[in-house]
């Protein structure tokens, strides 16, 4: 795992947390909580796209 999926799972956990600690005080469909829902996809969007490009890289390099 590279240095850049480590950062990106730890901010997804950030952003995962706050989505779910506004969502337990607001509406899921209030600005706020789909703000929060809209990052967190960006987020693991990012990570599925570096996961992909490590696994394509690791089989080239074989």
């Amino acid at each position: 795992m590279s240095i850049r999926q480590k950062e990106l799972l730890e901010e997804i956990e950030v952003a995962r947390s706050k989505m779910h600690r506004l969502s337990s005080k607001k509406p899921r469909t209030s600005n706020e909580v789909v703000q929060v829902s809209t990052y967190l996809d960006k987020l693991l969007n990012k990570y599925q796209l570096t996961n992909y490009q490590n696994c394509k890289l690791q089989k080239e390099n074989q």
